[in-house]
């Protein structure tokens, strides 16, 4: 197989990134794996270098970005192919070997976006987006997407009209995973830097269609825990993720869109109070949720440790344990359970990925909890216990 380069850049969340390289090492052992620590305050640096001695670690005395930090590592990358991963995903058996395949069968193809579920299974908007064009940008930010999901007018921007089962071609690629050529890197260059943090995906994918070459969506799964490295509460995250979307507006748009562009700070400005309002709302509605039962599916000796994890959770109470081993029984039920936990050394990412997202289809509103006995944590999109 070609030789990959994984990078990952981590901001105080080392036991995401233990989680998040465990299963990349599981999708493609042979992998080059850096990951650059923005100077974490949780001891992530020693830790990471006990754990993962193959891993090559960039220590930086200072958080320099999201972009900064990726380049550090993209200067010494020698896989045919980059993954730039986000630290809060796991990524399936199967995820980066099909996109190391794609590629091989699509030399005009540049990027690869992949099909990104959240902890409940729900499939990931984020995973597919089109260029945000002024009036695609405007459509989105209205929520008129929202309300006609499948008109490919107003619904460009995470092109809901289309299949997520399906391959298509796409813009942008998200950064929390971008499986891109490295002769293309090459050839544009890394991350723009002056994006502290978001947006930076959005350009690169931009300027590698202006390249020519093609950006693609690929439905392999991942889980992406959605910003367990960012305070997404605090108005600066409301704040840096919009001002992000301006910097690309005026390097791209501005002079092309000049009556349109007091339009658009002014809805910038709304969205970020909005977003602000929201992610507050929705995190203390989590936080101050009630105890729900948990499943617990694998081997008994991993439940005996993962029980003794629970007592200490926020969410999760009462663990049922169902003793299995890569399959999950199909009579099982799930009747007041809020949490499935899964043995990682029982089961594959791509049995637990293709499962939480078939419940989610079904219409069962649960949330995965991954659990490995031989780092002794339990991970959900809430806590580390």
């Amino acid at each position: 197989m070609p030789s990959v380069s994984v990078i990952v850049v981590n901001y105080n969340v080392k036991y995401y990134v233990e989680q998040c390289l465990n299963s990349v090492i599981r999708s493609i052992p042979d992998a080059q794996v850096i990951v650059v620590d923005n100077a974490s305050k949780d001891g992530s640096v020693d830790f990471l270098k006990q754990r993962f001695p193959g891993v090559n670690i960039i220590a930086n005395e200072k958080n320099v970005g999201f972009g900064s930090a990726n380049n550090m590592a993209l200067a010494q990358a020698q896989g045919q192919y980059v993954l730039f991963l986000n630290p809060d995903t796991v990524v399936a058996e199967e995820t980066i070997p099909h996109c190391v395949k794609y590629m091989e069968k699509n030399p005009h193809t540049g990027a690869i976006g992949v099909k990104m579920l959240y902890a409940d299974g729900c499939f990931a908007l984020e995973s597919r987006r089109s260029l945000p064009t002024p009036s695609v940008a405007f459509w989105h930010m209205t929520g008129l997407g929202r309300i006609f999901p499948k008109s490919k007018v107003f619904a460009r921007y995470h092109l809901t009209y289309e299949d997520p089962c399906r391959e298509c071609a796409i813009d942008v690629v998200s950064g929390a995973f971008m499986f891109i050529r490295k002769s293309v890197l090459d050839m544009i260059g890394g991350f723009d830097e002056s994006f502290f943090m978001y947006g930076e995906d959005i350009d690169l994918s931009y300027r590698i269609i202006n390249a020519g070459f093609s950006n693609a969506y690929l439905p392999v799964p991942i889980i992406h825990y959605k910003g367990e490295s960012t305070v997404k509460t605090s108005y600066s995250y409301a704040k840096v993720f919009y001002d992000a979307m301006l910097i690309f507006f005026n390097k791209h748009f501005r002079r092309s869109a000049k009556l349109i562009t007091p339009l658009v700070w002014l809805v910038v400005y709304i969205k970020k109070i909005g977003t602000f309002i929201r992610e507050n709302l929705i995190r203390r509605r989590k936080m101050t949720g009630l105890k729900a039962a948990c499943l617990y599916l694998g081997r008994e000796e991993s439940f005996r440790q993962a029980a003794g994890l629970i007592v200490n959770s926020t969410i999760m109470s009462s663990p049922i344990f169902i003793p299995c081993i890569n399959t999950v029984p199909a009579d099982i039920s799930l009747d007041n359970i809020g949490t499935v936990v899964f043995d990682t050394g029982a089961f594959s990412y791509d049995t637990i990925l293709e499962w939480i997202h078939s419940m989610y289809a079904s219409g069962c509103c649960i949330t995965l909890g991954l659990h490995s006995i031989n780092t002794g944590k339990l991970i959900t999109d809430i806590e580390v216990l």
